[in-house]
């Protein structure tokens, strides 16, 4: 050997991994639910992540936790000290992807073969290690990958060896801004989220060994950041594509601590060799220290693309007819669902019925249009202060509004108008509302929105006080919180009478009225109103309103007496959580019972004959969002369905019968016996309900509340109204976006 250490080469150890550990490593480095090829086994471009080989080292081939010390240690290299791995922190990483891994290991024989490529002494800091790791297919020989990987081992040296060749820098290009910027925001939880790929560092979960070692306390994977810069990377710059991503390399620079922002800033260098883009970037903390340096990866991206130039930075200028600048990914409010990752606006698109205006005091811009500007000015001449209502005539503005000048305020953008008019635009106001072009939406690529489940073997399921709601807005939110994140929730200690279950539902939004009375019921199992519901027979799982062009969104049931008899269990199924199996059991089902639409009424009655303006599928996709948001299932309320194919006919029968198990399914239902003095309250366009049969007098009463009335509530309490009025519009897949509540 040329040095201590060097050429010695470790005992190969299997590695192997499961579809579970890609889906989990994919959601720890942060992938988004658009980039559901790194989210979702059954996508039909299901993919690893390509940088997952690294954390392989770590989990080889274990199900269960590790001991991360114990197994470091397990074999000294020879020719140099038994080093403490109790202080290791990494120091960098280089990987280069010859072949993408397959999805699962299942079947076949992986190996990690890893060899030492130098052990150097800097002295009084420390120790660096670097090896080189390869993933082989031990059957064929096929190196899927290979890493060349530095451990630092703080305050291990001095030890008499060689200090090591100096290391090649990359830094970015001088004098030019980034092409691209990516931000991920680390949380308390982030490093325990992360370890979970087998990386069980007791650094990075309890602060004992990094207050030891100087840190203060427990620091983030180096690797995470390494892996989160990846992601960012790929997406911004290679569309999300997993073949995109050839080669990734940077230097661990200085810790990050859980709750610290990563800001990723990625150049282009416009460097080619096969198609293949060399890329330079930094990762800095929200204070502005490096943590990432030297960061440099190789792969493909786009050739050229259409230059934009920006508006003059001085804090005048007359109305400008020039491109606007691509969005940076470090404003939240450029949403990724909504608008591509670069906005380019074509040339020939752009004339003087456009603007671009600044939508941040950094300088960010947006396009928009001068009429839409001018008839959503926001000042009290054109939206009502008290009512936000809009009270300028729309048709009175010049259909070529144009606009005299613009001078930028620390808040905003003010306009002169040629008219005379003069407008402030907010910049708050101006991010949520600058125009992008839009993403065509794939229907195979659909994601189903889900909050949380509540599986059927909880013992805790979701349950608030009546005194507490009654007395307390913030219990009020509490439980309305509940509902959307659940789809229904308990209320105890409801005294037993109508006036108190009125008094209740109430504190939400006024009670809907409908055929079956003045809106709040209070009943028995006597059929005064022709419908199942009123019968004493046992009730499968369905949704209620079926008939109605606008369901009601709530359902409130508090049973007050139940005498002379037993049964009437009553049965919640999660409408979700049952499409999300089809999802993944049969697309196909899922998708015709989203596309075929049905027929329903509610005929009883003499007077009553009720049906939907138009046939609704069981399945509602929202429009923009492309994400189930509704359910209707009733099978005693479905009509004779005549216009449709014998082909659709088959299709949705056999994806009906296909749902129906699904919801039969035990671990699909929850069941409980309601008593007086606790209110069940589920959302009806998300919970099935049902019952079983019963016996003797049962006394009922409850209500309806709309979807727009409750939603208006949970929106106020969740967010404040002015975060509910300054979004207004703005329809953008973000989590902080109220009107992504739905």
């Amino acid at each position: 050997m040329s040095a201590p250490g060097v050429g010695f080469e470790y005992p190969a150890q299997e590695v192997s991994w499961q579809k579970r550990d890609v889906l989990l490593f994919a959601n720890s480095i942060g992938c988004k639910a658009d980039e559901l090829h790194f989210l979702y086994e059954l996508h039909p471009n299901f993919a690893v992540f390509p940088t997952y080989p690294l954390i392989l080292p770590f989990k080889l081939a274990d199900q269960e936790v590790t001991d991360f010390y114990a197994r470091s240690k397990a074999t000294p290299i020879p020719g140099v000290p038994q080093f403490d791995y109790s202080r290791v922190v990494d120091g960098q990483r280089k990987l280069t992807v010859l072949k993408p891994l397959p999805t699962t290991s299942a079947g076949r024989t992986f190996e990690l073969r890893n060899k030492v490529v130098g052990v150097y002494d800097k002295g009084k800091p420390g120790t660096v290690v670097e090896t080189e790791q390869s993933i082989v297919d031990k059957d064929t020989g096929e190196v899927y990958s290979k890493t060349v990987s530095s451990n630092f081992f703080v305050g291990q040296g001095n030890w008499g060896g060689p200090k090591g060749p100096s290391t090649v820098s990359y830094p970015p290009p001088e004098g030019k801004s980034p092409d691209a910027i990516h931000v991920v925001q680390s949380n308390l939880e982030t490093a325990h989220l992360y370890r979970l790929n087998g990386d069980y560092n007791p650094l990075h979960a309890t602060p004992e060994p990094g207050a030891k070692m100087g840190f203060g306390g427990i620091i983030i994977h180096g690797l995470f950041s390494w892996n989160s810069a990846a992601q960012g990377i790929l997406r911004e710059l290679g569309g999300s594509d997993p073949n995109n991503l050839r080669e990734f390399q940077a230097r661990f620079a200085s810790p990050v601590k859980p709750g610290d922002k990563l800001i990723t800033e990625i150049w282009r260098t416009g460097n080619f060799h096969n198609d293949l883009e060399e890329i330079r970037f930094v990762t800095k903390n929200g204070n502005g220290k490096v943590v990432l340096s030297n960061g440099r990866s190789i792969g493909q991206t786009p050739r050229q693309r259409l230059s934009c130039r920006r508006l003059p930075a001085a804090t005048s200028t007359k109305a400008n007819s020039s491109l606007p600048a691509r969005p940076s990914r470090e404003d939240p409010f450029v949403a990724r669902s909504a608008l591509q990752p670069f906005v380019d606006f074509e040339t020939n698109k752009y004339n003087n019925r456009y603007t671009a205006l600044k939508r941040t005091p950094e300088g960010h811009e947006g396009l928009y249009g001068n009429f839409w500007l001018r008839e959503n000015c926001q000042c009290s001449k054109c939206i009502h202060p008290d009512t936000r209502q809009r009270i300028v005539d729309t048709f009175s503005i010049p259909s070529d509004a144009k606009i005299e000048r613009i001078e930028y305020t620390a808040d905003g953008a003010e306009v002169l108008w040629l008219d005379g008019h003069q407008s402030f635009y907010p910049f708050t106001w101006l991010r949520l509302h600058a125009n992008g072009k839009k993403i065509p939406l794939d229907p195979n690529m659909m994601a189903i929105r889900f909050f949380k489940h509540q599986p059927p073997s909880d013992p805790f399921p979701p349950a608030v006080s009546y005194s507490s709601v009654m007395e307390d807005d913030r219990a009020l939110w509490r439980w309305v919180e509940a509902i959307v994140i659940y789809g229904y929730c308990f209320v105890q200690g409801v005294p037993v009478d109508p006036e108190s279950t009125k008094s209740l539902l109430e504190r939400i939004a006024f009670i809907r009225h409908t055929h079956y009375g003045s809106g709040f019921w209070d009943f028995t199992s006597d059929l005064t109103f022709k419908d199942t519901a009123y019968t004493s027979e046992g009730l499968g799982a369905h949704t209620d309103n079926t008939y109605f062009t606008d369901p009601a969104r709530l359902q409130l049931f508090h049973l007050l007496s139940h005498t002379d008899g037993d049964g009437g269990t009553s049965l919640l199924v999660d409408g979700f959580q049952a499409a999300k199996t089809l999802f993944a059991q049969n697309r196909n089902h899922f998708h015709t019972l989203a596309e075929i639409p049905q027929p329903f009424h509610a005929s009883g009655n003499e007077d009553t004959c009720i049906q939907p303006a138009a046939q609704v599928p069981v399945f509602n996709i929202h429009p923009q969002h492309q994400r189930l948001f509704q359910i209707r299932w009733n099978n005693y309320d479905r009509a004779a369905k005549t216009d449709w194919t014998m082909e659709e006919q088959m299709k949705w029968y056999d994806a009906a019968r296909a749902f129906n198990e699904i919801i039969h399914r035990p671990e699909m239902q929850l069941w409980t016996q309601l008593e007086p003095g606790t209110a069940l309250i589920f959302d009806n366009w998300r919970m099935m309900h049902g019952r079983t049969e019963f016996t003797g007098k049962r006394r009922m009463c409850g209500g309806y509340i709309n979807n727009d009335d409750f939603m208006s509530k949970y929106r106020l309490l969740e967010f404040g109204r002015q975060k509910v009025l300054d979004n207004l519009g703005n329809n953008a897949s973000l989590s902080y976006n109220p009107n992504y509540r739905y």
